[in-house]
């Protein structure tokens, strides 16, 4: 029954937004979408019996809003949350799903399902009150039981959720539906951080009982967004407003069409043309041509996403310290910077926290050492007649991605260091390059420490692309999870830190400043600091 009422939503809505719009076509990969009709026939009444037929009203314009994406998730794709590798699936998840909180970009929590939250006075116990009448697109209400479900879910370790590192605090046992609206999380210890930590990429709520299987291709949730055309590789994805969205007034768009262009040339043709009118991210090698455009304008962040060089430490040469230190000395980050981002971006520090945040182990990071970078190989056996080579993995599936592996292959080669930079296309770099090779160019969404330590770096991560396992350094983040004390926890995320810069297996030159292209007849984008969270239900454009 659950599933006939979303069905007739679904094919209601379709029906509006095909009386006079024809079908969207599905384009290849790559190339940008080509128009479409946008009227949505608007309803009229029948004339009163003793009257002569008057005029009926005129067609109304539905609000169709196309986006261009660009970090393809492939096969992964997916309208599951519980494991979003990569930015496609992070922007259909977006769509159609709501979490407890909501988290801005200066990581401030916010409610969102849950109407208010408090703590004991330890931090041991943290309970939530749901907001009372919210529906999920197959027409249940919301209650504590999907709630319940869905942390349960993601901390099974037979689900393998990406988000296990981070809520390793939980235990099932201690998730408890006090009735069908208020939720407590019970702790073994102290959990000051519990508001940012339940906040992540994947706590969107999903229904009690839902499965990878009932979720991948048919997303259900209480999100802006229902979605009626979905497969993990084709395009475009379409989602239709959910017209019982809980938010009045939102969202302003009646469909959504996300395209992935990888491509940074095929994103700027697009948006120059009209053919979409949101940009996701771009590539900054681009970013002048759309800066003279006054149809366009650009939409920027503070330090949003790091672009990392990622050595598996137990690989050789990686698992040589003095390589790994040689190799973060020989980056110059303010030159990257300056000329892969063109100055939107500011300098890391070789751990997932950016210098410039209150959060960071230290707010200078040194200079360039270019003759310490060559005593350190001369230790480790590499000489000029016996060099360091290297294979460096990259491709464009994040701004900058490109550039700035072969600036490092220039200021590499200054301390005599051969690097062979291999592109890879972006369609498949994530599926057959990252993870299996062991010098890799990615790049990680900006997060609050006790996640951000946590996500690529337990020993439990499910995406270990350093191959970072150390126990000493999760129980930094077992502590610093459980100390009350804020500034103690702080001093014990600092230490983590410092770990990574002098010891880890991740070179992080920058964080790029998330940079989006929209045209000037749409408003109600903004990008977030986090690109993992894209934000729709504002966006709307005239013709």
């Amino acid at each position: 029954m659950a599933k006939n009422s979303r069905l007739m939503v679904v094919l209601g809505l379709l029906g509006l937004l095909t009386t006079s719009c024809a079908a969207p076509t599905t384009p290849p990969a790559s190339p940008a979408p080509t128009a479409v009709p946008t009227q949505v026939a608007a309803a009229t009444l029948p004339p009163a019996a003793t009257t002569a037929p008057t005029a009926t009203t005129a067609p109304k314009q539905a609000v169709v809003v196309k986006m261009a994406i660009v970090d393809p998730c492939g096969e992964k794709n997916s309208l599951d949350p519980i494991n979003q590798p990569d930015g496609e699936c992070q922007v259909m998840i977006n769509q159609v799903y709501n979490r407890l909180l909501d988290m801005d970009s200066n990581f401030q929590v916010r409610p969102e399902l849950a109407e208010s939250f408090e703590s004991n006075k330890d931090a041991t116990e943290w309970t939530f009150h749901l907001r009372k009448g919210v529906k999920f697109h197959d027409g249940h209400e919301l209650s504590s039981k999907d709630v319940v479900w869905t942390f349960k879910r993601l901390i099974d370790p037979a689900s393998s959720s990406e988000a296990a590192p981070s809520l390793a605090f939980l235990k099932s046992s201690g998730i408890v539906a006090l009735d069908d609206y208020t939720v407590k999380f019970v702790l073994d210890k102290p959990v000051p951080d519990l508001p940012v930590l339940v906040t992540i990429k994947n706590t969107w709520i999903v229904p009690d009982g839902a499965t990878e299987q009932t979720l991948r291709l048919n997303g259900v949730g209480t999100g802006p967004f229902i979605p009626v055309k979905f497969e993990p590789v084709q395009q475009p994805h379409v989602f239709v407003k959910n017209p019982n969205y809980w938010e009045a007034g939102l969202p302003k768009a009646d469909r959504m069409e996300f395209y992935l262009i990888p491509e940074a040339t095929t994103r700027n043709a697009a948006i120059q043309s009209g053919q979409v009118d949101i940009v996701q991210n771009v590539d900054f090698s681009t970013l002048p041509a759309l800066q003279k455009d006054t149809n366009i304008k650009i939409l920027s962040t503070g330090p949003s996403t790091s672009l990392v060089f990622a050595m598996m430490v137990d690989t050789p040469p990686y698992n040589d310290l003095r390589v790994r230190q040689a190799l973060k000395k020989v980056v110059d980050r303010q030159a990257m910077v300056a000329t892969a981002l063109l100055g939107y971006g500011t300098i890391g520090d070789d751990n997932p926290i950016p210098p410039v945040s209150p959060y960071a182990w230290r707010a200078e990071v040194p200079a360039r050492d270019v003759e310490g970078a060559k005593k350190l190989l001369a230790q480790a056996g590499y000489t000029a007649d016996k060099p360091l080579k290297l294979d460096l993995y990259t491709s464009e599936v994040l701004p900058g991605a490109l550039a700035m592996a072969q600036l490092f292959r220039e200021q590499a080669a200054q301390a005599g260091i051969k690097v062979n930079v291999i592109v890879s296309p972006p369609a498949e770099y994530w599926d057959t390059v990252w993870l299996k090779q062991p010098f890799v160019v990615s790049g990680w969404v900006q997060r609050h420490p006790a996640e951000a330590l946590a996500i690529a770096y337990r020993s439990n991560s499910k995406y270990p692309e350093t191959h970072w396992s150390r126990p000493d350094f999760d129980k930094i983040l077992d502590d610093a999870n459980t100390t009350v004390d804020s500034q103690k926890r702080l001093e014990l995320y600092k230490k983590a830190e410092q770990m990574l810069t002098e010891e880890g297996g991740a070179i992080i030159p920058m964080f790029f400043y998330t940079t989006a292209a929209i045209r000037t007849n749409c408003t109600g984008y903004t990008p977030h600091v986090q690109s993992s969270r894209v934000d729709t239900r504002y966006v709307t454009c005239t013709q």
